[in-house]
């Protein structure tokens, strides 16, 4: 009925359309495309009637931004026999508004197309809303792709559909590298195999986020394989049939490292890096408790730098420092690496010799002693010369106690000194 007929015939017919529908008819004199008839809503979508509408071309109904692209989707239907769907944005009272146009061609019995039937299907609320969606997903990727923590979320197979900047730089992964793989391969082995159950036992549980820092050591393997330090919240949501995890990743390995600087410096005297006295009386106190539960004894020195006063009030304490730290590596270097020593305190050193008879103890003490003696320090082209006194005593039994051992290594060290210095004294 398309064919021929005008707009009185076809008027009560495309009316009932339930979208703006009109009919163009090709003038081949004026090489343009002539309204022949439309319905009430496509009088809506063009702002006037169709009396002033019908015979009119394209580039009369329509703005001058519209009609040019409008007139070529026209042309290629009229020339390929073939629907084509494009869309339009028209200004309506100071509105923009938003239209799905498809032109299908009206073929004759000599195959050929002189007359187009436009049908427009209003998408202004969709458009809207994809603006939203559109506007809501670029803030959500600006503040994925910005966070500080690395952002990966994973299917329910367990793998990996978003991987932020943060968690690339973080793995050493790119994001066309890990998407789609496996989030195990983000694993250390050795957890590999049980973190499916937990994620399945997660995905059946009624919580809906879960804080993984307070589990054991949670680490993540880098791309060059090494491992580090890593606390994860985890956070699943539900979309229709579908579950997906969500983790935010923060690398902690450089505040454990800092925490272990921190504990070790707590522990350590600052000027020759031994064992401070606070750790050292730590160390002893388990010596004990070990050595009564095994009833297995152990030796215990106190050695005291000989003269060391003069040394500072002749050549200064900065030499005095150098002759401390040259020392106390010697020491070091002259006891088990189950030796353990400390600076005592000043010029004092205490020496835990653990499971070392008196007899053996001696020989060590003695070989400390002759190192000492052997020691040069060459401190600004002056030669520093060490003695050093020192006090042996063997513990074991109940009835050792902290206090009163220290007590008497240091009287047996104080009769090293009152006879004649650079010896090892093993009687009070």
């Amino acid at each position: 009925m398309f064919f021929l007929s005008d707009h009185d015939s076809l008027i009560s017919s495309i009316e009932a359309i339930g979208a703006s529908f009109a009919v163009f008819e090709f003038d081949p004199q004026s090489v343009a495309f002539e309204l022949v008839s439309c319905n009430s809503r496509y009088e809506d979508l063009i702002g006037y009637s169709s009396a002033k509408a019908l015979g009119q071309p394209l580039t009369t109904i329509f703005p001058r931004y519209i009609h040019n692209p409008l007139k070529e989707a026209f042309i290629h239907c009229k020339n390929e026999r073939l629907a084509l769907e494009t869309e339009i944005v028209l200004d309506y009272k100071g509105q923009e508004r938003c239209w799905r146009s498809i032109v299908s061609p009206i073929v004759n019995s000599k195959i050929e197309a002189f007359r187009i039937i436009q049908t427009c299907v209003e998408i202004t609320e969709k458009k809207i809303l994809e603006k939203q969606l559109n506007l809501s997903m670029k803030r959500f990727e600006a503040v994925v792709n910005n966070a500080y923590d690395g952002i990966i979320t994973i299917d329910e197979q367990q793998n990996v559909k978003l991987f932020n900047e943060a968690a690339q730089s973080m793995f050493g992964y790119s994001e066309q590298e890990i998407i789609g793989q496996p989030l195990t391969k983000l694993l250390p082995e050795k957890y590999q195999a049980k973190h499916h159950s937990y994620v399945e036992g997660f995905k059946r549980s009624q919580v809906d986020s879960r804080p993984m820092q307070t589990r054991a050591a949670v680490q993540g393997l880098r791309k060059d394989g090494s491992e580090f330090a890593i606390e994860v919240t985890i956070s699943k949501i539900r979309i229709a049939d579908n579950v997906e995890f969500t983790a935010v990743i923060r690398d902690i390995s450089e505040k454990n490292q800092l925490l272990e600087e921190l504990i070790l410096s707590s522990r350590r005297d600052p000027l020759t890096e031994l064992y401070n006295r606070r750790y050292f009386t730590e160390l002893l106190s388990s010596e004990i408790t070990r050595s009564k539960r095994f009833k297995r004894g152990f030796s215990l020195l106190m050695l005291d730098i000989d003269h060391f006063k003069s040394i500072n009030d002749r050549f200064g304490h900065a030499c005095g420092d150098a002759a401390l730290i040259a020392f106390s590596k010697t020491v070091t270097n002259s006891i088990r690496e189950v030796d353990t020593i400390c600076r005592w305190g000043g010029e004092e050193f205490l020496v835990l010799l653990p499971e070392i008879p008196k007899i053996t103890a001696m020989i060590v003490a003695e070989k400390i002693r002759k190192n000492i003696e052997n020691l040069e320090t060459i401190y600004e082209g002056d030669l520093i010369k060490l003695t050093v006194s020192i006090g042996l005593e063997y513990f074991s039994g109940d009835a050792i106690e902290m206090s009163s051992m220290v007590n008497k290594v240091d009287q047996i060290l104080y009769r090293a000194k009152n006879t004649g210095r650079n010896k090892t004294s093993t009687e009070i």
